[in-house]
């Protein structure tokens, strides 16, 4: 099938799906449908948002990606200065830190927001190669009409995870994009190959304790130096743990990570000793308290927020809590720190006087401990 075809195919395939939601069996590959399934609620005309330079900037210079990406990006530059292409680095909640394109692409670039600050992730630009390598951790490529924006359909995406050797956590990811009769499988080995190579320059990481919580953003949890692959339950319940240091009796932690849902004590207590056995015994019972050093993100944030410092901030905040989370009180914690991040990082507002402000309408749980945090 020449490419012209196999383009034309595509967008067949594309308005089937967006006039009927059907597609017959084997139409696109599974990543692509299953990605147009979650990017509905995305209006395939909506402009991909664009966030502050100035933020955007700091966010690349203090990114663990940047002194890393230094050789390759040299390469890289001379590749898209050669060819009608455009490079560009995301963070992992898909905004793009960094972005090079040749003359021929800068407008068409432009034009779409694929510049520094575009947030990429799927929730704000549907199928496209920057959101769904995060979605599957695994180098991709999206041709022409298999990305959900119609005014995407010109173009011809790679795009492969730049994956820390040492935690196994996703740090960005690297994409090469052109237009759809430029497409070459030679791209997503080119791009892979990258950004394999960027990750090996990525600075050792240093643990912060024998238990690190990242739950900001892209949640993964790091035990003894080692990425340990969690559920989204037992990633709650470390969240509470963390949260509530003194330790918390079996209905209190039933209460906070259930709510109202009819789950008996025994499924908690279930869970609890899975979670025990992941972690070496490292959770006491009566009250359920960890008993091994433990560094959260979410909590290390408190601290800089209630110290005002805001380079800190801005490096610890990698997107919401456990986004996924029902937990009463993750919830609780969620729309806090969301509220007080929006409200201070985007408009530079005193970060104690928005927490403060954030304590009216914050639940019971979490407002004790914003008053604590904030007046310390």
């Amino acid at each position: 099938m020449s490419l012209k075809q196999r383009r034309q195919t595509t967008e067949q395939q594309w308005h089937r799906f967006v006039e009927n939601k059907r597609l017959k069996p084997r139409e696109v590959p599974k990543t692509i449908s299953a990605s147009w399934q979650r990017s509905q609620s995305v209006h395939t005309t909506k402009l991909v948002p664009l966030e502050d330079p100035y933020e955007t900037k700091y966010r690349w210079h203090e990114s663990v990606i940047h002194s890393s990406a230094k050789q390759e990006l040299g390469h890289l530059i001379d590749i898209v200065s050669e060819g009608e292409l455009v490079a560009a680095i995301s963070d992992p909640s898909g905004r793009l830190l960094w972005t090079y394109a040749s003359k021929h692409m800068q407008d068409r670039a432009a034009d779409v927001n694929f510049v520094a600050g575009g947030r990429w992730g799927e929730q704000s630009a549907g199928t496209n190669a920057v959101g769904l390598c995060l979605v599957t951790k695994k180098p991709v490529t999206v041709f022409s009409a298999e990305h959900f924006h119609s005014n995407l359909h010109e173009w011809v995406c790679y795009a492969a995870p730049i994956i820390h050797p040492q935690t196994g956590k996703l740090v960005g990811t690297l994409d090469l994009s052109s237009t759809w009769e430029k497409h070459t499988p030679l791209g997503q080995a080119a791009i892979e190959q990258m950004a394999k190579s960027i990750a090996k320059k990525l600075p050792i990481h240093t643990p912060q304790a024998e238990l690190e919580l990242h739950m900001l953003g892209q949640p993964h949890v790091i035990y003894q130096g080692k990425t340990l692959p969690l559920s989204l339950r037992h990633c709650e319940i470390l969240c509470l743990l963390a949260l509530n240091p003194r330790g918390l009796s079996l209905n209190a932690l039933h209460d906070a990570l259930y709510g109202d849902q009819k789950v008996t004590l025994s499924t908690l207590k279930s869970e609890i000793s899975k979670l025990r056995g992941l972690l070496h015994g490292q959770i006491d019972s009566r009250p359920y308290r960890l008993s091994v050093s433990c560094w959260a993100d979410f909590t290390e944030l408190w601290s800089t927020i209630r110290t005002q410092d805001v380079e800190q901030t801005f490096s610890l905040y990698q997107g919401s809590l456990l986004s996924n989370s029902v937990s009463p009180e993750v919830e609780q914690w969620r729309h806090c720190i969301d509220a007080i991040m929006s409200k201070s990082l985007h408009s530079c507002v005193d970060l104690a006087q928005v927490v403060r402000q954030c304590n009216m309408s914050a639940g019971e749980l979490v407002r004790d401990r914003l008053i604590e945090l904030a007046s310390h």
